[in-house]
């Protein structure tokens, strides 16, 4: 007897450990269900199937119940977006490009509801979120749009031109040499590209910037950044 009670122990201690050390809710909720269901049949076979019973009516089946509803129940994060060449664009298969697909490997990991709001121009994106109608805006933004209203999460480094007297970036230069448009930059700054939240989505601000340490660390932040400039 007390082999199984040093056994069954140990199972909720590796549990725990496992529930903890899980990347995503989800998977916490699914190791949480499997070694459930292991402590139960467990208690069945040592003779005690109304504490097995108990262990998967409540421990596993009501939790599992519990996070499907919750799933439906997902936040709503609000995506703006300006439609820029090779950073995020509308396709016939849908949005396309670097910053849409960091965003996509962040809601991977988070299991957010991801509702893309296009904007025609900077100034009616920035203004969005600062009005906190949208929580987040991408679109090739760089550190200068930031405003005492709004936050900046760099992801990548960028340099500014000044063509024609006009200041661009680097992904809006480069879209012009691809259309044939031989513009003569002249380098401006250092800079980063962003992505602006609002200042009222710290939760949303934790998640990209884990998102994002994650991505850096994969090494997929430099395949994205080849696929597309």
């Amino acid at each position: 007897m007390n082999f199984v009670l040093i056994g069954i122990s140990s199972l909720y201690l590796v549990s725990a450990i496992i529930v903890l050390s899980s990347k995503t809710n989800f998977q916490s909720v699914i190791w949480f269900g499997i070694m459930g269901s292991v402590s139960a049949v467990i208690m069945m076979i040592i003779g005690a199937p109304d504490v097995a019973m108990t262990q998967f009516s409540v421990g596993v089946a009501l939790v599992l119940i519990v996070y499907i509803m919750a799933l439906k129940k997902q936040r709503r994060v609000r995506l703006g977006f300006l439609d820029v060449p090779s950073m995020i664009e509308e396709s016939p298969s849908g949005l396309r490009g670097l910053e849409w697909e960091i965003i996509q490997l962040v809601d991977e990991k988070e299991g957010y509801h991801v509702e893309p709001v296009k904007f025609s121009s900077k100034e009616e994106a920035l203004k969005a979120v600062e009005n906190h109608e949208v929580d987040l805006i991408c679109g090739a933004f760089t550190e200068d749009d930031v405003s005492g209203r709004t936050k900046g999460i760099p992801y990548l480094e960028t340099s500014i031109f000044v063509c024609d007297g006009e200041e661009i970036d680097f992904a809006r230069l480069k879209h012009l040499s691809r259309n044939a448009i031989s513009p003569t930059p002249e380098f401006l700054k250092k800079s980063s590209y962003v992505f602006v939240i609002s200042m009222n989505s710290p939760d949303l601000e934790r998640d990209i910037h884990e998102g994002l340490n994650e991505i850096r660390s994969s090494g997929n932040i430099e395949k994205i950044v080849g696929r597309y400039l």
